[in-house]
C-alpha cells in the first residue's frame, strides 16, 4: 500500500512539475458551473520507471498520456474538492484518423485522476474530445482542446 501511495504522489508531482512547460497554452482547465475539469498531456517518458511500473504504463518518447481531474467548487471548503467521474474521449489527428481513449481511474486520499495513454507521431497535432460526467450529475461536459506532442 505504501508503494502504491508513493507512486500516486510521484505521478501527481510529475504532472504538477510539467505544468509550467505547457504554460504558453494558458490555463489547462475548463469550467462548467461549479465543476472544473483540469487536463494535461505529456509524454510517458516523463514518468519515473517506478511510477510507470506501478500503473502498468509503458515509458516511451512516442507514448502520450492524458491526465484528467475533476473538481467541485460548490463544496463548503475554500478549495475545490476532487470528485469521481466517467471520462471518455477520442484523439483525432489533422487528417481525421481517430483513436478511442481508455481512461484508468487513480485514487489518492485527497485526489482522483483519470489517465489514458496512446502512441503518437512526432510533432503531430491532436484534437482531443472528452466527455466528462461527474458522479451525481445527469449530463456530461464536452471538453475539447488541441495539443502537439513531441518525441522525447
Amino acid at each position: 500500500m505504501k508503494r502504491w501511495l508513493n507512486a500516486v504522489r510521484n505521478i501527481t508531482l510529475m504532472c504538477l512539475l510539467a505544468l509550467p512547460a505547457w504554460a504558453d497554452r494558458g490555463e489547462q482547465k475548463q469550467v462548467f458551473g461549479n465543476y472544473e475539469v483540469h487536463y494535461i498531456g505529456l509524454t510517458t517518458s516523463f514518468l519515473t520507471p517506478e511510477v510507470a511500473r506501478a500503473y502498468g504504463i509503458e515509458r516511451s518518447g512516442r507514448m502520450g498520456m492524458l491526465n484528467i481531474s475533476v473538481l467541485n467548487s460548490a463544496e463548503k471548503s475554500d478549495v475545490p474538492q476532487p470528485v469521481e467521474a466517467k471520462v471518455n474521449g477520442t484523439l483525432k489527428n489533422l487528417i481525421g484518423q481517430s483513436k478511442s481513449l481508455e481512461f484508468k481511474e487513480i485514487k489518492e486520499t485527497n485526489a482522483v485522476y483519470y489517465v489514458a495513454t496512446f502512441r503518437f507521431d512526432e510533432e503531430e497535432v491532436y484534437r482531443i474530445n472528452l466527455q466528462v460526467q461527474p458522479d451525481g450529475v445527469s449530463r456530461s461536459f464536452d471538453v475539447k482542446f488541441s495539443q502537439r506532442f513531441y518525441e522525447e
